[in-house]
C-alpha cells in the first residue's frame, strides 16, 4: 500500500503513547539520502530511523530523520516518511520539523513526534527541553 494517498495532521498536543524504536535505515533509504544529499552538492553525515506500520495492512513504512553538515561540528536535519519495503522504498514525503527528534512514541493511528528543544540557559550544543508535535494516520 502507498503511503503518500494517506492524509497526515500535524498538532502540537502530546498523547500517551507507546515508544517506537530507533534503529538504522534500511540500505535502499540510506542509498536515496546519500544520492539527494550529492545532487544538493552536499553529504549525508548520517540517519536513524523508526520503523512503523502507519497504514495498518501488516506492511511497514519508515520514518527517517537524516543530517548533513553545516560545517565545523554542526548539522542541520530534515526529516521524512517512506514506504517500506513492500514498494521498494520507492515513494516518500519530506516532513518541516524545526528541531532534531528525540523520540517517536505510538498509540495507534496518533505518532508522537518529541522534539529536542533550546530552553533559557541552555547551550546550544545541549538543549534541555522538548516539545511535542502529533502525526494523525488516516488511510
Amino acid at each position: 500500500m502507498r503511503l503518500l494517498p494517506a492524509v497526515l495532521l500535524l498538532s502540537a498536543f502530546p498523547a500517551l503513547a507507546a515508544p517506537v524504536p530507533e534503529s538504522d535505515p534500511p540500505e535502499p533509504i540510506r542509498q536515496h539520502l546519500d544520492a539527494a544529499a550529492q545532487a544538493e552538492g552536499t553529504s549525508l553525515d548520517g540517519a536513524t530511523g523508526w520503523e512503523l506500520d502507519l497504514e495498518g495492512d501488516g506492511t511497514t513504512e519508515w520514518l527517517v530523520q537524516a543530517a548533513y553538515p553545516t560545517g565545523g561540528n554542526s548539522v542541520y536535519v530534515r526529516t521524512f516518511l517512506f514506504d517500506g519495503a513492500d514498494t521498494g522504498f520507492a515513494s516518500h514525503e519530506e516532513i518541516d520539523l524545526p528541531r532534531s527528534l528525540k523520540r517517536v512514541e505510538r498509540d495507534g493511528p496518533v505518532i508522537t513526534l518529541i522534539l529536542f528543544e533550546l530552553l533559557a540557559g541552555d547551550a546550544r550544543c545541549c538543549p534541555s527541553g522538548e516539545s511535542h508535535r502529533t502525526l494523525t494516520i488516516t488511510p
